[in-house]
């Protein structure tokens, strides 16, 4: 796939067709850097992303979660049982 180098602003421009960012897993606004390897070529790295916060399933519920969970459950203010803290978990517990 061809495209054209364009002037923007200062800069220069190369624009990306929108099935090319989705092939590589991008989108608009993610961060990048540019490399230009051995021969000659320029490549376009991904940064790592910044935690995006995920919308919440629609009826998913804190309740419907645990739905058929019988296991125990903490009240405010009970603490977890120490008796099987052996590592670092036992030095926060004993502070």
């Amino acid at each position: 796939m061809a495209t054209t180098i364009a002037p923007w602003g200062n800069s220069e421009a190369v624009r990306i067709p929108r099935d090319v960012l989705r092939s590589a897993g991008l989108r608009r606004g993610d961060q990048v850097s540019f490399e230009v390897n051995r021969s000659g070529r320029i490549e376009i790295v991904p940064q790592k992303r910044q935690h995006r916060c995920v919308e919440p399933a629609r009826g998913v519920t804190f309740d419907s979660l645990f739905e058929g969970y019988e296991g125990g459950r903490l009240e405010n203010g009970d603490a977890w049982p120490s008796d099987d803290l052996v590592g670092a978990e036992w030095d926060a517990w004993a502070r």
